[in-house]
């Protein structure tokens, strides 16, 4: 110490140089420390905020946000990037282990539910929300939620009781509350522990097993809180409550008392009724408990109840009213603090019944208290009365309610009439009638007479001549739980026997009809049809496009008849395994098809086919012996219990095909993905030309089959389209003459050459397609009246329609014209759009169309309308520009129109398909310079089928978009489309590209493709192209990533980009992913220029899966084209506040702003102006019955 004091003092040159090293050391260090400090500080400020971000996207979030709202930009997102795809099969992401006790279950949910129910509370929390969390929670982790799995104990401050059980049964009792000392955050306990040491050792009874029926919780003047739950009745004989407590505030919950404990607690579960009646005294409510007690019970010993009957069910059983109420530790014991440690009887009194003023009345006669049994019947001759059917000797005596129709009363209901009886001599029985005071309720004894009883055997046992009641064997208890209809006690009227003196009851079912539901027949729509006032130009015919020869398929392996079913597609049908031994999930129906996996007794599956003869039956199973989930295959129908017949399940041939298939191609081959096209610059469009109507080129149709000798020819008559199968429909025959044709069970064919087919055949047709018009060759039979019943009728011609009209609409070239439009809107249930302009006017101007979009990234091009398809109707588009002149378009008869989309040039192509089993595409243009509408382009869907990474049969084409590939050459051009299998019902099949040019004649010619671009499970709808169309936005699911689902519902929670041209052409990244795993991205998207996406957040609308609950918007800011795959991509999310959700957005032509429109509780509707910044501004309130934005002009 003093060398430390003398090197201090010491002021040689030396010294202080060193002094002054030392100082700038330490100075360093505690700057060191200081920065160390302040950067934890900001991490854990930042580390906050994020989290208190990630929570406020939670599914509880509700709406849009009030116009000074701020949005919550997220985290700059690190892009995943994805090699163009290989066509590879799809590996199946890593499952979760399963849990391998019901401990680990009921962690797992536990800590997931309780993260949820904690994001729920930072901003929008509700207990319908946090209901419908907990439950799909437990289906997205596997667990059994059933009704009784959720009980609230409480609703503000909000706690509930939560039952979910492992898939073999085992429940998992849980609590959850909000504390409000707290800040609401949700707090739980888990509730296995304790009522696992709670298990009864005799009878292996688990506590809580089978859920609640009644429950509430409370908290004290001290913070600490109380729980009383009571079992459902379900769960044992004896009804059964218990109190919870915590023993300190924030403390861990333990059970301070049982029912079972309270001697006199006796009440049976079935046939006990219980409330909970608040007491504003009491931090606990009462329980309040109505029912029978056993004979030798203490409280109807103590209420004075008459122990005279024989009182089992299903006879008649007196009543106790009894009120139990919170008891305190103070109450026992002065000296103790104020805690409520169980609940004891404070009230109970007999129930004023008929059998109990009767079992009174017959007591005091028995007792010779006569006297005071006067008050107890309408006339003191009825004691006489009763003394004289010597009803003063005692029996063994038992009852029976009787309704207005004569039938025993048996399912504890109680009436005026009594009939009862003596078990140990059955000649004495007799039949009271009692009158109720409606001011005091009691009952008075009106009259009583001896009876003859009908009837059989065997709800008490017998008795010797003073009996003991015997109760009914558990075996003949089961056998009536399982018996229908309405149970009748009768009594045999003749002595049969020695043993005729013993009555021996029984119950007896009465078949109860079953009611039949018949329904309602939907009425078929009516469209008139266009009047053909001017006839079409058929003066220059435009020649019939060349079909594509279909190259010659390379046999191939025959794959197993089991179809591609997505993983979100509900099933028609449920059902379990009910197996003695492993079975065997084969890969056809049949034993000679290949074993695909092992099955286990009780394994739930979905059930999507049914061969016709029901004997196999085509199935997703939950899991499989190896731990594969959801695998699909076949197995033999009599080893599932199905929940239901199979009147809606689809058929299936004995080979496994579908019934409604086409027959399957043989030797499909996918092709490789060819090269994507290389970068080309966005053309500049032409300048777009004077409208005029255009010509339409009308296709060649073959010949046509002569009528057989039993057919007749026919024209159909009348103006409906679709006509309405069901009724008789006008038609013309030969000669002229008016007939009636009923078409009801009549086989509808089509020759395939009116639908365009070179080769023509009979096709399969629905009887929509019966149009006025149609030449139809018919087989049937006449009646008296000259009317027919046909039994085939072919379609040999289809009748002519308009296919093009001028529209004009001043109010669209006024609007655009003195920049006055706004926006188009529409609404989601009923057809029509709306003009929205500045002055906040919204004008329909369409009646029968329900959707609006821009046709090409030139908003001078126009946008295009679509109607609602009406199956077996006439399917339009109307193309209208913004000088308010247009074009409708009606496609050709039995067609219907699968996608529209424009060129650079303002021409206009779409694909047609027909409404018959005829596999045939067709794609159509029109030129605006020439005034042409062609036919481009005609082929089959198998070659998408043959081109897709998995052999697939035939694919239905609908068109995405169309690029020139040459700028200023409209003559070639890529295709883009998506495809379908319309026989499975199956969507998204696959995205292809196909380079089509015109040849010299002006036919379409395939020179490249189909090329895959996205394959079957990759990729869900929308695809959205950029308006530059290099790049293709897409949805997709990723089981990866964490995000809300609902058993096999698995909503999209990943936005993918594919780039089309350019640098990085084929690459799939990830653009946007879902922030938590409490929502999921609904099925809306929208480029905002080039570079940037808007999409809605959701979850689902509490208690559905069918409706979305869209609670923010997000845009999402994308690299320029071709930029490195190392720069971020920034997403910014638009949050709603309080009880408010997004209906849907728009971006507006100047790509930085959009139109978002909101809905609050009151079902009030707010347009907002979104800039993707600060801030939202409220232009317009909208009548609720426009929930739909579809483009937008200006902010």
């Amino acid at each position: 110490m003093q060398r430390l004091i003398d090197f201090l003092q010491d002021p040689s040159p030396r010294n202080r140089r060193r002094r002054r090293v030392i100082e700038a050391v330490l100075v360093s260090v505690l700057l060191i420390i200081f920065i160390a400090v302040i950067a934890f500080q900001l991490g854990r400020s930042s580390g906050l905020s994020q989290a208190q971000q990630a929570a406020a996207t939670a599914i509880a979030m509700q709406g849009t946000r009030a116009a000074t709202s701020t949005p919550t930009e997220t985290a700059t997102a690190t892009a995943t990037e994805t090699p163009a795809p290989t066509f590879t099969p799809t590996l199946t992401p890593t499952p979760t282990a399963t849990p391998a006790s019901p401990a680990e279950w009921a962690d797992r949910y536990f800590n997931l539910t309780l993260a949820g129910l904690n994001t729920l509370a930072v901003l929008d929390f509700t207990p319908a929300r946090a209901a419908d969390l907990t439950e799909r929670l437990a289906y997205a982790q596997g667990l059994v939620f059933v009704p009784a799995s959720y009980h609230e104990l409480s609703r503000e401050p909000w706690a509930a009781f939560v039952t979910p059980r492992t898939p073999d049964g085992t429940p998992l009792p849980m609590l959850f509350w909000r504390s409000v000392e707290t800040g609401n955050n949700i707090q739980g306990q888990l509730l296995l522990d304790v009522v696992t040491a709670m298990i009864d050792p005799v009878s292996g009874y688990l506590p809580l097993a089978a859920g609640i029926s009644h429950g509430a919780l409370a908290v004290d003047a001290q913070g600490i809180r109380h729980v009383v739950m009571v079992e459902r009745p379900e769960a044992r004989g004896q009804l059964t409550a218990y109190l919870w407590s915590q023993d300190a505030p924030g403390g861990p919950f333990a059970v301070v008392w049982r029912s079972e404990d309270d001697p006199q607690w006796r009440f049976t579960a079935a046939d006990s009724q219980i409330s909970l009646e608040p007491d504003p005294e009491r931090v606990l409510p009462d329980l309040v408990i109505s029912g029978p007690l056993p004979a030798d019970s203490a409280i109807r010993t103590e209420e004075g109840a008459a122990g005279i009957f024989i009182e089992q069910a299903p006879f008649a059983q007196q009543r106790l009213e009894t009120r139990w109420q919170p008891l305190l530790a103070s109450d026992l014991d002065p000296n103790a603090a104020a805690r409520i440690i169980g609940y004891r009887l404070a009230q109970a009194e007999v129930q004023a019944t008929p059998l109990s003023t009767l079992a009174t009345i017959l007591s005091l006669l028995q007792s010779g208290q006569i006297n005071r049994a006067q008050s107890l019947v309408a006339r003191i001759d009825l004691l006489n009365d009763m003394f004289d059917l010597g009803l003063a000797t005692p029996g063994d005596w038992m009852a029976v309610y009787v309704n207005d129709i004569d039938r025993e009363i048996q399912d504890g209901g109680q009436s005026l009439r009594l009939r009862f009886f003596d078990n140990a001599d059955r000649n004495r029985s007799f039949e009271a009638l009692f009158a109720q005071d409606d001011a005091t309720g009691r009952f008075t004894l009106q009259s009583i007479a001896p009876v003859v009883l009908a009837s059989s055997a065997g709800l008490v046992t017998p008795a010797p001549p003073r009996p003991t009641a015997t109760p009914t064997p558990e075996t003949a208890a089961g056998a009536l739980l399982t018996t229908t209809g309405e149970l009748t006690l009768t009594i045999p009227l003749v002595d049969v026997g020695g043993d005729a003196g013993i009555l021996n009851p029984t119950l007896e079912p009465t078949p109860t009809a079953t009611p039949t539901f018949t329904p309602t027949p939907t009425d078929t729509p009516t469209v008139t049809p266009t009047p053909t006032s001017t006839p079409l130009p058929t003066d220059t015919p435009t020649p019939s496009p060349t079909p594509t020869e279909t190259p010659t398929p390379t046999p191939t392996e025959k794959p197993l008849p089991i179809p591609a079913i997505p993983p979100e597609a509900v099933a028609p049908l449920t059902g379990y395994m009910l197996l003695t031994e492993t079975g065997r999930l084969r890969g056809g129906p049949g034993t000679d098809y290949i074993v695909i996996a092992a099955l286990q007794n009780g394994t739930p599956v979905e059930i999507f086919g049914v061969t016709e003869a029901e004997d196999w039956l085509l199935i997703r199973a939950a899991s499989v012996e190896d731990g594969r989930t959801g695998v699909l295959g076949w197995v033999a129908t009599q080893l599932v219990v199905a929940y239901g017949d199979f009147t809606g399940v689809p058929r299936y041939r004995a080979d496994g095909t579908s019934v409604d298939a086409p027959p399957a191609a043989e030797g499909e081959q996918p092709s490789v993905l060819g090269a994507l096209p290389t970068a080309t610059p966005t053309p500049t469009p032409l300048v777009t030309p004077v409208l005029r109507l255009p010509a339409v080129q009308t296709p060649a149709v073959g010949s046509i089959p002569a009528p057989e000798a039993d057919e007749m020819i026919i024209t159909i008559a009348g103006a409906a389209i679709p006509p309405d199968p069901l009724a008789p429909l006008p038609a013309t025959a030969a000669d002229g003459s008016a007939i009636q044709v009923s078409v009801a069970d009549a086989v509808i064919e089509l020759w395939s050459t009116v639908l365009g087919e070179e080769t023509g055949r009979w096709a399969p047709a629905p009887a929509t397609l019966l149009w006025p018009g149609a030449v139809v060759y018919m087989t049937g039979a006449a009646n008296d009246a000259g009317n027919w019943t046909a039994t085939r009728l072919r379609i040999v011609a289809a009748p002519s329609v308009e296919r093009v009209k001028e529209v004009t609409l001043p109010e669209i070239a006024a609007a655009t014209g003195e920049n006055a439009a706004i926006a188009l809107l529409g609404s989601r249930t009923t057809p029509g759009v709306y003009l929205l302009d500045r002055d906040g006017r919204a004008q329909q101007l369409w009646q029968y169309e329900s959707v609006a979009a821009w046709l090409a990234a030139d908003p001078n091009a126009g946008f295009v309308l679509n109607e609602p398809p009406t199956p077996g109707g006439l399917n339009t588009f109307t193309w209208m520009r913004n000088d308010g002149t247009g074009l409708q378009i009606v496609a050709q008869p039995y067609r219907t129109i699968r996608g529209v989309a424009g060129d650079a040039y303002t021409g206009l192509w779409w694909i047609e398909t027909p409404d018959a089993a005829v596999d045939l595409w067709q794609l159509w243009h029109y030129d605006p310079a020439t005034a042409q509408i062609s036919l481009q382009l005609q082929g089959d869907g198998v070659r998408f089928g043959q081109a897709s990474s998995v052999a697939q049969g035939s694919l239905t084409p609908t068109l995405i978009a169309v690029q020139p590939v040459t700028p200023g050459d409209p003559r070639a051009v890529y295709l883009y489309v998506d495809t379908s299998d319309t026989t499975l019902q199956q969507p998204y099949t696959g995205v292809f590209r196909l380079r089509v040019e015109s040849d010299a004649e002006g036919r379409g010619v395939v020179i490249e493709g189909p090329q895959q671009l996205l394959e079957r499970g990759a990729y869900r709808g929308p695809l959205v192209l950029s308006p530059d169309q290099t790049r293709l936005a897409f949805f997709t699911y990723d089981a990866g990533h964490p995000s809300l689902t609902s058993g096999v519902v698995t909503p999209a929670n990943t936005v993918n980009v594919l780039t089309l041209a350019g640098r990085g052409a084929s690459i799939i990244r990830t653009a946007y992913a879902t922030e938590t795993r409490f929502e999921f991205l609904a099925p809306e998207l929208a480029w905002q220029g080039n570079e940037r996406l808007l999409l809605a957040r959701s979850r689902f609308v509490a208690g559905r899966t069918d409706a979305l609950d869209r609670f923010g918007i997000v845009q999402v800011q994308l690299p320029p084209p071709g930029s490195s795959p190392a720069e971020p991509i920034v997403a910014n999310s638009y949050l709603l506040s309080r009880q408010q959700s997004l209906l849907d957005f728009a971006p507006c032509l100047d790509g930085a702003t959009a139109l978002v429109l909101t809905r609050d509780q009151t079902g009030a509707q707010q347009l907002l102006r979104w800039n993707g910044q600060n801030q939202a501004t409220p232009i317009f309130g909208l009548p609720a019955t426009l929930d739909r934005t579809f483009l937008c002009w200006q902010p």
